[in-house]
């Protein structure tokens, strides 16, 4: 490594910088800036969640505040305006921050207030998807797939298989703000290893469904109800393949879906019974 212009003294020519810090492209920089970021919220108060690591909680009597990091992209929120003014100023004198005031868009998600709750979207994230697929003008459609039986053919193998994966890897960064698409994604994303033209035709059906639902948003309702609301279903050896049954649930915080879920079972459901007992498992384990 060298210094950069500058930092050379011209007395002590062999001498160099002291680095206290991780640099920017080194393999544990973000985990040494995680540390350090998770270090400073636990002494000024907050404690991180059980279940996600990048989510911090402070409470201070009756006021709730909450940090989510992304790398170093943070959003903070909270009940009290005056003490979260005062949460930004003790960050800003540990780190250097940018603050760009009330949240507008954060990781491609544009957020927008509306009565009675906000309106998360990715309307520009599926334009891109739609100008990367090159089906900007296509049909649009109004389901996501095929409301009648349809064969997929294991042959012949699609030609491009890396766009393929492209693609789906796409659609499922959607599925945070497009539930009505999980089931659909979790579907064609079964076939990455090995995608066919028929698999390629079923991501082209989502494709028109987005093209035709560019404006679609998830709702995030204000309420006074603390209540946990479960919803779980499947079908009974949907797959053709394998005769796997799928399971699908929903979780429901007051009036606001905040958990949802549509994959495969790993072991094959003898009756609808079992397979709807799995279903009914695994939505009660995620409400937990």
């Amino acid at each position: 490594m060298k210094q950069p212009p500058g930092f050379v003294d011209s007395a002590l020519p062999s001498y160099v910088c002291r680095l206290y810090k991780s640099l920017y492209g080194l393999k544990q920089a973000l985990r040494a800036w995680y540390t350090r970021l998770s270090d400073f919220l636990i002494f000024i108060g907050f404690s991180a969640s059980k279940v996600d690591t990048c989510l911090f909680i402070l409470s201070i009597g009756a006021n709730n505040f909450y940090i989510l990091v992304y790398v170093d992209d943070i959003l903070l929120t909270g009940s009290n305006s005056a003490m979260l003014h005062r949460l930004i100023q003790l960050l800003s004198s540990e780190f250097k921050l940018r603050d760009l005031d009330v949240v507008h868009y954060f990781l491609g998600i544009k957020v927008q207030p509306i009565t009675m709750g906000l309106m998360l979207r990715q309307h520009k994230y599926i334009l891109d998807i739609l100008t990367r697929a090159g089906m900007t003008s296509c049909k649009p459609v109004d389901t996501p797939i095929s409301t009648s039986k349809v064969n997929i053919l294991p042959y012949p193998l699609f030609s491009d298989p890396t766009r393929f994966r492209q693609i789906v890897g796409a659609l499922q960064y959607l599925t945070f703000t497009r539930p009505d698409i999980c089931f659909a994604v979790n579907r064609v994303y079964q076939f990455m290893h090995a995608p066919t033209y028929s698999h390629w035709g079923a991501v082209k059906r989502i494709m028109c469904y987005l093209r035709s639902t560019t404006t679609y948003g998830f709702h995030i309702t204000r309420s006074s109800s603390f209540a946990l609301h479960g919803f779980t279903d499947t079908d009974w050896a949907g797959s053709t393949d394998d005769h796997k049954s799928t399971s699908g649930y929903l979780v429901f915080f007051g009036q606001t879906p905040i958990s949802w879920k549509s994959s495969k079972q790993r072991t094959v459901a003898r009756s609808s019974t079992e397979a709807e007992y799995k279903a009914l498992a695994d939505g009660t384990a995620e409400v937990i």
